[in-house]
């Protein structure tokens, strides 16, 4: 049988054959991974979710709406401190805990908030197993030489910002003055190995601790906790 081609059949044969050639080449590696979207592996472990959520301490602030009103404390401040001492004390303790579990306290400060009214607690915490001081307002670390079993711990039980104010006032210190800011207020036991106030002051003693402006002078008073006593440094002591 002969098949007869017209020259324009031929010229459409011609034509197909560079794109039958492309449609049977193979299909490289390549082009295959850049074709077939990659498989996601079933086997992979998931990232483990936290079993509890870490959570930040309240800041060491009680609300006193007559408390440094103008931004600093005086000596007004002190007389109803004693209502904001427990709430205060547990809060600054809440933030030795974070640091460590065995934090014990050994100063505790009261000073102004910024910015609004209010008492702000501080505290000095040690640590015997980190061997070491936490201060609750810069969490700031340092090493400590004391043996543990001489470092001063600080018992509040029997602390009375009301009579520390009463003791003041009885001095000669009116209401109106203001504390030095940079001192606060602070309250610490006195020990023979570390002491807290003038040479007159009897040691194994809590002592509060104020810094009182007066005409342009600071003055640092030292009153016993217990017994309401005042201590100063007056001409040597």
């Amino acid at each position: 049988m002969v098949f007869l081609f017209s020259w324009r059949t031929t010229s459409m044969i011609l034509g197909l054959l560079p794109l039958a050639f492309v449609l049977a080449l193979p299909v490289t590696e390549a082009q295959a991974s850049q074709a077939t979207p990659p498989a996601t592996s079933t086997s992979a472990t998931p990232t483990p979710m936290p079993t509890e959520e870490l959570t930040t301490p309240e800041p060491p602030i009680t609300g006193d709406p007559n408390a440094c009103v103008d931004g600093r404390l005086h000596i007004s401040d002190l007389a109803n401190a004693d209502l904001h001492l427990q709430e205060g004390l547990h809060r600054v303790s809440k933030r030795a805990e974070m640091w460590q579990s065995d934090a014990q306290l050994v100063e505790l400060r009261l000073a102004c908030p910024l910015l609004k009214t209010g008492l702000q607690w501080e505290g000095t915490f040690f640590s015997p197993s980190a061997q070491a001081n936490f201060s609750t307002d810069t969490f700031d670390v340092e090493p400590s030489e004391e043996a543990p079993d001489e470092v001063p711990y600080l018992d509040v039980a029997n602390i009375s910002f009301q009579a520390v104010h009463r003791s003041l006032l009885r001095a000669g210190y009116s209401d109106d003055l203001r504390l030095a800011a940079a001192s606060s207020v602070t309250i610490r036991r006195s020990t023979e190995q570390t002491p807290f106030g003038p040479p007159i002051a009897p040691p194994g003693v809590v002592y509060v601790h104020v810094a009182v402006e007066e005409r342009g002078v600071i003055k640092d008073v030292w009153v016993n906790a217990e017994d309401g006593t005042i201590y100063r440094y007056d001409l040597g002591g």
